[in-house]
């Protein structure tokens, strides 16, 4: 049997791991009964949860790649870029936000789509929420409209929101600088959005390939 290739991020899981082995150390070292709380309360359920959702966020990724036949042609990714990503992955268990980090780090590793993803999407999309996804998602698909901007009611309309927290999304994702908004007009998603959708899309526009130089 052929052994899989070592996936380029193996190594930033080992020591992101190893971070995470240094802060029980070091509540042991604290005290023994402290270490015995901190274990049963925190320290065995947080790793725990990181690895059910590092397994998961593997999995995903491995899924687009083998969708696209990228298994043996993968390109190695920027330790800047590979450890806050895998951070993110291993602290989500929402199954909308871990779609949207393994298909970063699939872009990532993808020959043709690797100048798309920079290590500041990571940031951004750890402070979405499901919902501003959506929101992004609608900003996204008002570009191919002939109109391009869109309102609270709009949002909440289209995902049976509640108008609060349509506005709230809008709201944290204009401060994100994702959206801008036009007094008489409304909402509309920025460049800067553009690309982080267009990096965190598991089919990503042939446009955005890697112009091979002439």
């Amino acid at each position: 049997m052929t052994e899989r290739p070592e996936m380029p991020y193996e190594k930033a899981i080992t020591e992101t791991a190893k971070a995470t082995g240094k802060v029980v150390d070091l509540v042991d070292k604290a005290s023994p009964a402290i270490s015995n709380i901190y274990n049963w309360m925190i320290g065995d359920r947080i790793a725990q949860a990181r690895e059910r959702n590092l397994d998961q966020f593997q999995r995903k990724t491995k899924r687009i790649i083998e969708e696209r036949d990228l298994a043996d042609k993968t390109t190695p990714i920027p330790e800047s870029l590979a450890v806050p990503l895998l951070e993110a992955a291993q602290g989500e268990p929402r199954e909308e936000l871990q779609e949207i980090f393994a298909a970063l780090l699939a872009n990532a590793m993808d020959p043709d789509y690797a100048d798309l993803v920079r290590p500041d999407f990571v940031e951004t999309v750890r402070a979405w929420h499901p919902i501003d996804i959506l929101t992004m998602t609608l900003a996204m698909n008002r570009l191919d409209a002939s109109k391009p901007y869109f309102n609270e009611g709009d949002l909440a309309a289209a995902y049976h929101l509640r108008q609060s927290a349509a506005s709230f999304s809008v709201e944290h994702l204009v401060k994100l600088n994702c959206l801008r908004q036009n007094p008489n007009s409304g909402f509309m998603i920025t460049p800067y959005g553009q690309e982080i959708m267009i990096a965190s899309s598991a089919t990503p526009p042939l446009e955005a390939k890697r112009r091979a130089p002439r």
